[in-house]
C-alpha cells in the first residue's frame, strides 16, 4: 500500500548480512556443482492412485541431486532494492493493550522482560529469487519457513530454499520447481520446513498445481543425508486431478490451498485445507495424510492412510514438533476451527484439536483421537483488507501452530475490539492447550468411529495482544528448552511500512502471565502493492520459527519487509531474553546546555518502543531505534559531564559521558598523538 512517509528522523541501514556469531558452525562445504547446461530435465512425477476407502496408495519415491540443481549465491545488490529503516518509537500504548513502553528496569522485577534480536540479517527477497530463478519465483505471500540442525540453517521463501553460512550470508540456493520435477505449467507454494533430530533428515510439504490442467498436488520430500543440499526424495501424496474422459471439461474444480506437516518418532502427518473454485474458491472439508516415517526414510514406496474430516469447518493445521521424545513423541497433533452455527450443528464455536496415534500398514493402527475447546471464532472472511490501505493479513486465522514438552501453543489472526484508533485492526491471539487427556476415537484405519465429541472445555490461555496505532498479525510462536515462549509477527499501519515485531511470555506459560513489550525491529523502507494482475497483496501468512539447536537461550524467527511497493523480502532474527542493553558507542559526546544535540548510541540488545536513554537523571528523546542504534535528543542540562545510561526492560549500561557546554565554549582539544607538529 502507499504509505506516508514518517515524518520522524528515520534511519536506512543496508538490508545485508550482518555479522552472526551464534550460527550454527556448519558442515563441511558442499562440493562445487556441475553447470546446470544439459540439466533441469522436468519430468512429469507418477501421479498417486488414491482409492476410496482411508487407506492410500502413494507412488514410489523420485530420486533427486539437489547439488546438480543448486546454485551458489552470487553477489547481488544487499538485497535488490534498499535497505532496512530503523523501527521508529511509537507513544505508549494505552492501559490494557500489550506494547506499552516500561517505566521499569529488570532491576526491580525479576526474571527476562523482553525479548532482544541477538542478531538480524537479509533473508531471500522475491527480487533476489527473480533474479536466480526467473518469473515462476513471482508468488506471494512468502510464507517464510526456518529450520536448522546443528550444522545448518535454512530458510525457505517463496519457491527459494536457501543455505545460510556463520556469518549469516547466502550460500547456496535452489528453486523447488526443480527440486520437485514439477513440470511446465505447474506452481509450487505453501512450503512447509521441519529439520528431525529423530533422524538427523530434513522434510519439506508443499504444493504444486496447474490451473490450465485442473490439477492439484500434494508433495513430501526427505533428504537422503543430514545435509540439506544433497540428495533428496520425494512422494505425491494426494492429487485432486482432471479427468476429461469422465466428466465435462473442467471436472476438476478442488485445489489445495496451504498444507502443513508435522513430523513425530515414527510417522508423517501432513494437513491440507482444500477449496472448491468453481466460481470463487471456499473452504471444503480437510485432508489428513498419515504416512511411515521408516518408509518415506528408506526411499521406499511408502504406506499412508488418508482421512477427511470437517465439512464447512476449517483452517487444518498440523502442530510443528520443537520437542524431541516423550510421552507424546509419537503422537501427532492437529489443530482446527469448528465455527458454530445450524451448518455444523456445534453450538457455541470451538476450536479442534486431534491426535494421531499409531501406523498405516502393515501396523494398521492409526487412530484419529479428538478433544474440543472453547474458544470465540476469529472474523473468517478472506481478504479484510487494513485500513488506509491494500496490505492484507492471512486469509485463514490460524497462522503458526507448535508443540513443546505437553503444550500446544497457537497464534491467530483477530481483531482488536473496539478501539479508538482505526489504524488498529488486526490483533494477535494466542492460546495455549495442555489437558490432552480423554480424547474421543474419532477414526481409524477402518474409517468413522461414530463416537460423539463431548462439549468442549476451557483452554490454559486465551489471550490477544496488539501494537499501539498499528495492526499486528501473521504470528510465528517458538518455545525454546526454558518454556520460555517467543513470539514474532508483522505490523502495518497508514503511516507505518511493514514491518517485523518481537514479543514473548518467560516460562511458565500461563492465563495470568504477562506478555512482553512488543518491540518493533525491523521496518522496510517502503509500502506493498503487488505487481501481480489482481491480487489482493497478501503478506506474511503461515511462517515457522524454531529454537537454535546450538544456543539454548535463543529461537531463530523469520519476518517480512517490503523493499519496493512489489518486491517482499525476509528479515531472520536470532532472539533471546532477559539480555541487557550493551552500549559500545556514542557519538557526538558534547553538546550544548540548551539541548537538542542529536546523539547516535551504537550497540547491542536494545529494545526498540521500551528504550530509554538518560543524561544523568534527564531523560533523552529518542528519535529512532533499533536493535543496534538508538538515535536520541539530549536533554539540556548543567555545564560539565553527565553519565549517559541506556535503560531497556532487561537492564541499565552506562553509554559514556555527555559534555555539556556553555555557548560559545569550546570544548577541550584532542591530545596530539606525536605524528604532526605544529606549523612555524
Amino acid at each position: 500500500m502507499r504509505l506516508r512517509r514518517l515524518s520522524l528522523l528515520a534511519l536506512s541501514i543496508a538490508f545485508a548480512a550482518q555479522a552472526v556469531s551464534n550460527l550454527p558452525v556448519a558442515a563441511a562445504a558442499p562440493p562445487t556443482l556441475p553447470s546446470l547446461r544439459g540439466e533441469g530435465e522436468y519430468r512429469a512425477p507418477t501421479l498417486p492412485s488414491i482409492g476410496e476407502g482411508e487407506r492410500a496408495l502413494l507412488s514410489a519415491p523420485r530420486i533427486v541431486d539437489v547439488r546438480k540443481i543448486a546454485r551458489r549465491a552470487p553477489t547481488l545488490p544487499s538485497p535488490a532494492s534498499g535497505g532496512v529503516k530503523f523501527a521508529t518509537p511509537t507513544p505508549p500504548s494505552p492501559a490494557g493493550v500489550v506494547g506499552k513502553k516500561s517505566s521499569v528496569t529488570a532491576a526491580s522485577l525479576s526474571g527476562p522482560q523482553a525479548v532482544e534480536a541477538a542478531t538480524l540479517f537479509a533473508g531471500l527477497s522475491l527480487g533476489q529469487n527473480e533474479q536466480l530463478y526467473g518469473q515462476d519465483q513471482a508468488v506471494e505471500p512468502a510464507d517464510a519457513q526456518i529450520a536448522a540442525s546443528p550444522s545448518a540453517l535454512v530458510e525457505i521463501a517463496g519457491n527459494t530454499m536457501a543455505l545460510f553460512g556463520p556469518d549469516g550470508s547466502l550460500q547456496w540456493t535452489v528453486d523447488l520447481h526443480a527440486l520437485f520435477q514439477l513440470p511446465t505449467g505447474y506452481v509450487f507454494y505453501a512450503p512447509s520446513l521441519q529439520y528431525d533430530y529423530g533422524s538427523g533428515r530434513w522434510f519439506l510439504g508443499g504444493i504444486a498445481s496447474n490451473t490450465s490442467a485442473f490439477d492439484s498436488w500434494l508433495l513430501v520430500a526427505v533428504s537422503q543425508s543430514g545435509n540439506p543440499f544433497g540428495t533428496w526424495s520425494f512422494v505425491i501424496t494426494d492429487a485432486t486431478v482432471n479427468n476429461p474422459s469422465q466428466c465435462q471439461t473442467p471436472c476438476n474444480i478442488i485445489y489445495f490451498m496451504r498444507e502443513s506437516i508435522a513430523v513425530t518418532g515414527d510417522k508423517v502427518v501432513q494437513a491440507a485445507q482444500p477449496q472448491n473454485c468453481l466460481s470463487s474458491c471456499s473452504n471444503i472439508a480437510g485432508r489428513i495424510l498419515v504416512v511411515r516415517k521408516d518408509q518415506l526414510l528408506a526411499g521406499v514406496q511408502p504406506a499412508a492412510d488418508r482421512f477427511t474430516l470437517g465439512m464447512n469447518q476449517t483452517d487444518f493445521l498440523a502442530v510443528q514438533p520443537q520437542s524431541v521424545g516423550g510421552t507424546f513423541g509419537n503422537v501427532a497433533f492437529l489443530v482446527w476451527l469448528k465455527p458454530g452455527g445450524p451448518v455444523t450443528n456445534l453450538t457455541p464455536d470451538r476450536l479442534g484439536l486431534l491426535q494421531i496415534t499409531g501406523l498405516p500398514s502393515p501396523d494398521r493402527t492409526t487412530t484419529v483421537w479428538e478433544k474440543d475447546f472453547s474458544a470465540v471464532m476469529p472474523p473468517i472472511n478472506l481478504f479484510v483488507p487494513q485500513p488506509g490501505g491494500y496490505l492484507y493479513a492471512s486469509p485463514t486465522p490460524i497462522t503458526s501452530a507448535i508443540y513443546r514438552d505437553g503444550q500446544v501453543v497457537l497464534a491467530m489472526n483477530d481483531n482488536c475490539g473496539l478501539t479508538p484508533d482505526p489504524r488498529q485492526l488486526y490483533c494477535v491471539r494466542i492460546i495455549k492447550i495442555t489437558n490432552f487427556g480423554n480424547a474421543t476415537a474419532v477414526a481409524n484405519d477402518n474409517g468413522p468411529t461414530g463416537f460423539t465429541v463431548p462439549n468442549p472445555i476451557l483452554t490454559d490461555l486465551d489471550r490477544t495482544l496488539g501494537l499501539f496505532a498499528a495492526n499486528l498479525f501473521d504470528a510465528s510462536l517458538a518455545i525454546d528448552p526454558s518454556e520460555n515462549l517467543f513470539v514474532t509477527a508483522a505490523f502495518s499501519s497508514s503511516d507505518l511500512h511493514p514491518g517485523m515485531a518481537v514479543t514473548g511470555i518467560s516460562a511458565p506459560i500461563s492465563n495470568t502471565s504477562t506478555f512482553m513489550p512488543v518491540s518493533p525491529i525491523a521496518e522496510g523502507p517502503s509500502s506493498y502493492i503487488s505487481c501481480g494482475s489482481g491480487s489482493n497483496n497478501p503478506w506474511g501468512a503461515y511462517m515457522r520459527s524454531v529454537p537454535d539447536p546450538i544456543n539454548y537461550s535463543r529461537v531463530w524467527m523469520p519476518g517480512e519487509v517490503a523493499l519496493s511497493s512489489c518486491n517482499w523480502a525476509t528479515a531472520v532474527v536470532s532472539a533471546t531474553m532477559g539480555a541487557g542493553p550493551r552500549p559500545v558507542t556514542m557519538s557526538p559526546p558534547i553538546g550544548s546546555i540548551k539541548g537538542g544535540q542529536v546523539v547516535e548510541i551504537d550497540g547491542s540488545f536494545f529494545v526498540p518502543n521500551s528504550d530509554r536513554v538518560l543524561f544523568g537523571s534527564n531523560p533523552g528523546t529518542i528519535l529512532a531505534e533499533s536493535p543496534t542504534t538508538i538515535i536520541v535528543s539530549a536533554p539540556p542540562g548543567v555545564s560539565g559531564p553527565a553519565a549517559v545510561t541506556v535503560l531497556t526492560p532487561d537492564g541499565a549500561a552506562n553509554a559514556g559521558t555527555f559534555t555539556y557546554l556553555t555557548p560559545g565554549q569550546l570544548g577541550t582539544p584532542p591530545t596530539s598523538s606525536g605524528r604532526f607538529r605544529p606549523r612555524g
